[in-house]
């Protein structure tokens, strides 16, 4: 079996999701502590910090949501113009996203292990959403 952008596609999407909605969690307290694997509390740090809730709403919530929209939209027939661009665009959005993420973590002198992650999945997810 080959490896295809779609599987790409939809498995940068549930890893990245997962990893949004955890920090999601620790941003309304669903969770206690936000595990941050290699940069201690920088996860808490970055979670908790006023540019994490964009109008009042959790970014995490907000990116995972974005994910599972592309999730979805990877198992629908890509060879519709209209649905191709949705595809990009959601893509791309996530990737600047988090690329203004990590200007913000920079400022802050923290940084979050799960955003770093989606942040360096982003380009897999933008050629995915191309190559489809």
């Amino acid at each position: 079996m080959l490896l295809t952008a779609r599987h790409v596609l939809v498995a940068v999407s549930a890893v990245s999701g997962v990893a949004m909605l955890y920090v999601g969690a620790y941003q309304v307290r669903a969770i206690e502590h936000l595990s941050c694997p290699l940069l201690k509390h920088g996860c808490e740090a970055v979670a908790d910090a006023p540019f994490a809730r964009p109008l009042g709403i959790p970014d995490g919530f907000i990116a995972a949501s974005l994910y599972a929209l592309l999730f979805v939209l990877a198992f629908l027939n890509p060879q519709t113009a209209w649905l191709r661009y949705l595809i990009r665009s959601a893509a791309i959005l996530a990737a600047l996203a988090n690329a203004l993420g990590v200007v913000d973590m920079t400022r802050l002198g923290s940084y979050c292990f799960y955003c770093l992650l989606t942040t360096a999945l982003a380009p897999v997810l933008v050629w995915a959403t191309f190559a489809l």
